[in-house]
């Protein structure tokens, strides 16, 4: 995967450049479909960016290929997230705290994103690594915040993480509608605990 998202490069090439904004006018159009729309056509990819669908089926062979670019762009956009300096002196229980609430901001802002993508998997079956990719950063993150995880075992790790998965946090937030900030507190109780007992 390049290491560049697809939206907002620079270039000399005025061609390049012109390709590259009709990339970014695409995706942003599927982005803001998704809001509303489960799953979008390119068709309704074409006419919300108002780019033809000839022009957008020249751009990307296929939806499968704009998810992907979408993705690239969140990927991008969490590496300067994640580029942050980690203060390691920091008492244990507020590293934790502040590694459940980037996670759950990442997860406001990238709802649609992760909604789509999750719901898309199943006719899309490369998405499936997508979300396992963004997964496994965000886990890395995570770790990088409270080292003393690498002393669970594997499967101790993995059943602490199932706990802050999207689909985790989406049900408590949006389906039992329970605010944002206890969620945090309790679930950073919880999980500080868990972390505590079995190192």
């Amino acid at each position: 995967m390049s290491n560049e998202p697809a939206l907002n490069i620079k270039t000399g090439d005025g061609r390049f450049a012109r390709s590259k904004k009709t990339k970014d006018a695409i995706v942003r159009a599927l982005l803001k479909l998704l809001r509303n729309t489960p799953f979008p056509t390119a068709e309704q990819v074409a006419k919300e960016s108002k780019i033809g669908l000839r022009t957008v089926y020249r751009q990307f062979k296929d939806m499968e290929s704009i998810y992907l670019s979408l993705h690239e762009e969140c990927m991008h956009s969490l590496g300067q997230i994640f580029n942050s300096e980690v203060d390691l002196d920091r008492p244990f229980n507020e590293r934790v705290s502040f590694a459940i609430r980037e996670r759950f901001t990442i997860y406001e802002k990238y709802e649609t994103l992760f909604i789509a993508t999750i719901s898309n998997s199943a006719r899309l079956p490369t998405l499936v690594n997508q979300v396992a990719e963004s997964y496994q950063f965000m886990r890395e993150r995570f770790i990088k915040i409270v080292p003393e995880i690498e002393n669970l075992s594997t499967i101790k790790s993995d059943l602490l993480f199932t706990r802050i998965l999207f689909p985790s946090w989406f049900s408590l937030r949006n389906v039992l509608r329970h605010d944002q900030k206890i969620i945090i507190d309790e679930l950073s109780n919880d999980l500080m605990k868990y972390i505590k007992s079995n190192i």
